[in-house]
């Protein structure tokens, strides 16, 4: 641990009119230049890759003109509320033509979907975002097309040159066996038209994947990638990363997948950066800690999976730390991450659009849904906010019921009261969240996870320990002091410390209150954020953690 006492020099007396000068005289003149009714003058966190992101699905956020489908327009409409939330940055789920309601097998890499608008309505929606300081990456499905796209339509002609743009195979190859599943289907597909030409469709039929070994397929993704960085996107959040050379579509014998995959992100990530340094780039690679860490060599930065539904949720549930399991898990992790680079960010989440919601899973419970986020919010990298998430929108199993409209205000007799609710979703899917309350109702409560989440990422925001600090699991037993009567595996804690500041992250994970004589080292320290908003100063080196509840200790170096 860092020294935490630092004696301060004695002024001398001759140098008091000096002091006394800059002290009353420019003081409140560099305040008057410094301060604004809009001031961000607490915010730290700026530009991309830097405080918090918001994952957004277009579809079901806003929607502009009364069709039901959510759209750029309608976002552009609600980036007050986006920026009040604290967010400085924003994930745009796929917003290509696509013949699907996700948008995941893209029809065009160059267009928008008209459902969602036109390339102005993208630009417009852009240039609000930078007058607001608010970054935007969008979703990019390198590892396949749709049947649609234009390219694999030329490819099903094997004289075509496009053929080699995607990973088609004849009947006749024996290093591959076209009766092979993937993910519970067929992975080798058929062509109706050429008769013993097969292409691998890893997540779907719909889904042709890229041949990523083909020069001509990685110069093109430059290119689009170029198109949108030249638009003014701040980056790109890349899908299915981990999937590009998954060895169950690549000929038999063949060992190397992951490295070939970590080159081709690193190609395309040093272009990215080559055309705009300031980017940020993510990619999913849903995979075990060991190989994520090998990807943060190529993309360096990835979604840190099994966190938020493995850890933080399921402590959560069960009222145990589980010897303070979870941040130990982190630091391990982050620790392997720079092993492969030091430059790496991490991404933490709590869920996502592809798994069941936080809001379900624990049960609704308020307390439990500010806990769960005061603990992925409050760790090392860029934190991303499901959408939804900041409600406790609730979901099913099926992906449709993952992605539903956000609420934004209560239904009269079934029709939405607020004119930019979406409403493409069917009744089915969105009965998950009969009961979660909209937007209108949360704002007029101050003690609602909606205005805990505000809270919550804006305190974030403002602490450099947060926005720059380093990730360290924190002994509970350590803090405890030698107290035999304090309850240890109720409590998960971290430090983040950063050059100037260090901050003790508390989080009773049981249903009693924790009463706690801290060490030396934190004895002095001052409250700085607190769940329930009370920020009782450190008495006698004692503090009182509610159940379910987070307090943050800081110290200033």
């Amino acid at each position: 641990m860092p020294e935490f006492l630092v004696l301060k020099q004695v002024v001398p007396m001759k140098e008091f009119p000096s002091i006394f000068f800059i002290t009353f005289i420019l003081f409140p003149i560099m305040t008057l230049f410094s301060c604004s009714k809009n001031s961000n003058e607490l915010r730290v966190a700026k530009g991309a890759g830097q405080g918090v992101y918001y994952s957004l699905f277009v579809r079901s956020f806003a929607d502009s003109d009364g069709d039901g489908v959510g759209d750029l327009k309608g976002i552009c409409s609600k980036l007050d509320y986006i920026e009040d939330l604290g967010i400085t940055g924003i994930w745009l789920l796929p917003i290509m033509p696509s013949h699907s309601y996700h948008g995941y097998d893209v029809d065009d890499y160059y267009s928008i979907n008209p459902q969602y608008g036109t390339m102005q309505d993208f630009e417009f929606l852009l240039a609000e975002c930078k007058k607001r300081s608010i970054s935007l990456i969008i979703d990019m499905p390198f590892n396949h097309s749709s049947v649609h796209n234009e390219w694999f339509v030329a490819s099903r002609n094997p004289d075509d040159a496009h053929h080699s743009w995607y990973r088609w195979i004849e009947a006749s190859d024996s290093r591959y066996n076209t009766n092979t599943s993937a993910m519970g289907h067929k992975l080798w597909n058929e062509d109706e038209s050429y008769k013993g030409n097969f292409y691998a469709g890893e997540f779907s039929r719909s889904m042709p994947d890229f041949n990523h070994d083909n020069p001509e397929v990685r110069e093109e993704f430059k290119r689009v990638m170029k198109f949108w960085l030249d638009k003014g996107v701040d980056g790109f959040r890349f899908d299915a990363a981990g999937h590009l050379y998954d060895l169950v579509k690549l000929p038999a014998g063949t060992s190397d997948g992951t490295s070939r995959a970590v080159e081709f992100w690193k190609e395309m990530v040093l272009y990215c950066k080559s055309v705009n340094p300031g980017c940020y780039c993510v990619g999913e690679v849903w995979d075990s800690s060991g190989i994520r860490a090998q990807y943060m060599t190529g993309i360096f930065s990835c979604f840190h999976f099994d966190m938020g539904d493995k850890y933080i949720i399921s402590q959560i549930n069960n009222g145990n730390s589980v010897n303070n399991s979870f941040a130990l898990m982190m630091e391990k992790e982050l620790d392997r991450y720079g092993q492969f680079n030091a430059e790496f960010t991490d991404a933490p989440f709590l869920t996502n659009h592809d798994q069941a919601r936080a809001g379900g899973l624990l049960k609704g419970d308020l307390a439990k849904l500010k806990l769960a986020a005061s603990m992925y919010i409050l760790c090392q990298g860029v934190p991303f906010v499901y959408y939804g998430e900041e409600l406790g929108m609730k979901s099913g199993a099926l992906d449709q019921t993952k992605r539903t409209p956000l609420l934004w205000d209560k239904s009269i007799d079934g029709l939405p009261q607020s004119k930019i609710q979406t409403t493409w979703a069917s009744e089915k899917d969105c009965i998950y969240n009969k009961e979660t309350l909209p937007v209108s109702v949360q704002e007029k409560d101050k003690n609602s996870l909606l205005n805990f989440y505000r809270r919550l990422i804006k305190f974030r925001n403002s602490r450099d320990s947060f926005v720059n600090g380093k990730f360290a699991a924190y002994s509970a037993k350590d803090l405890a002091n030698g107290d035999s009567s304090f309850d240890a595996s109720l409590l998960s804690c971290w430090t983040m410390e950063s050059e100037n500041e260090c901050s003790l992250v508390l989080n009773n994970l049981g249903s009693k209150q924790l009463d706690l004589k801290l060490d030396e080292s934190w004895g002095r320290a001052k409250v700085v954020f607190s769940t329930d908003g009370k920020k009782e100063p450190v008495k006698n080196g004692k503090v009182c953690i509610p159940e379910y509840s987070t307090l943050v200790l800081l110290v200033k170096k």
